[in-house]
């Protein structure tokens, strides 16, 4: 896990990566982050980054409870809100950690897709016939324990950028986009619940940066979880930007939208 920023700071940022990324992919956004005030932790997931893991720990649930007792574990030392900064299946998770942390003040996301909704699953998944397995998918996984696949041939991982450069640096990347996951994780993906239903949910604000121009989770797809939201919520596209928001004028809006919600978390 890496940590930016002061270690006094009176709101820690959570950054929670998706299938093709890792704690570190974040880096020059927590650098932002940290020159504003924030301490900011980016976790590498087990299974990814430097978080090896056992097959059994690379689960969507068991991801869930890790990021939980990583804030329990902190707050115990230092307590503090938190917001958490989501990012592709990333936007999920924290939404279910968010469900259940009494201490996350605020979820920000750059994707809110319901992995159980089958139209967000025909967005995900690459072929139809790979659809049609889902449901057997995690009584599979129990028999098959730790065989592992390439994420790649699961779900579409070369509509990570706009950039082709950086999706090849990502497909490539044995961390992340390269990474082999278990099939385990993919069953768990497709039907792990949250805690609270989006209609039920008003814990805290909700904020949902989405890239404009994303092929991979599409603006509709999120926009169908969003909608259901009974949170105070605020929705801001990303101009020209794809799944992994790089392009300008995109994040300049994404901080002009994300800044302003911090303070206001923090402000309590």
């Amino acid at each position: 896990m890496d940590r930016h920023g002061p270690t006094d700071a009176g709101l820690t940022v959570l950054l929670v990566h998706g299938a093709g990324g890792y704690g570190r992919m974040f880096a020059p956004l927590a650098a932002e982050l940290a020159a504003a005030g924030y301490e900011v932790l980016a976790p590498d997931l087990p299974g990814y980054g430097l978080s090896p893991a056992p097959w059994q720990q690379v689960d969507y649930a068991a991801w869930k409870r890790a990021l939980l007792s990583l804030i329990d574990a902190e707050h115990r030392r230092r307590p503090r809100p938190f917001v958490l900064l989501g990012a592709s299946i990333g936007g999920y998770l924290a939404y279910l950690v968010a469900t259940e942390s009494p201490w996350v003040q605020g979820l920000a996301a750059t994707t809110l897709a319901d992995p159980r909704d089958p139209v967000v699953q025909a967005a995900l998944v690459r072929q139809r016939w790979m659809r049609r397995l889902l449901p057997g998918l995690r009584p599979l996984s129990k028999v098959s324990r730790g065989l592992r696949v390439p994420v790649r041939w699961f779900t579409h991982m070369q509509r990570m950028s706009r950039n082709p450069g950086l999706t090849a640096l990502v497909c490539a990347d044995p961390l992340g986009g390269g990474n082999r996951v278990p099939l385990g994780l993919l069953a768990s993906l497709f039907h792990t619940a949250p805690a609270l239903e989006p209609e039920q949910f008003n814990r805290c604000p909700v904020l949902m940066l989405h890239p404009a121009c994303d092929d991979w989770t599409p603006v509709a797809i999120s926009d169908r979880f969003y909608q259901r939201l009974a949170a105070p919520k605020q929705r801001v596209l990303l101009d020209g930007c794809g799944h992994f928001p790089v392009e300008q004028p995109g994040l300049d809006q994404l901080r002009a939208a994300l800044l302003p919600f911090l303070a206001r978390a923090h402000a309590g």
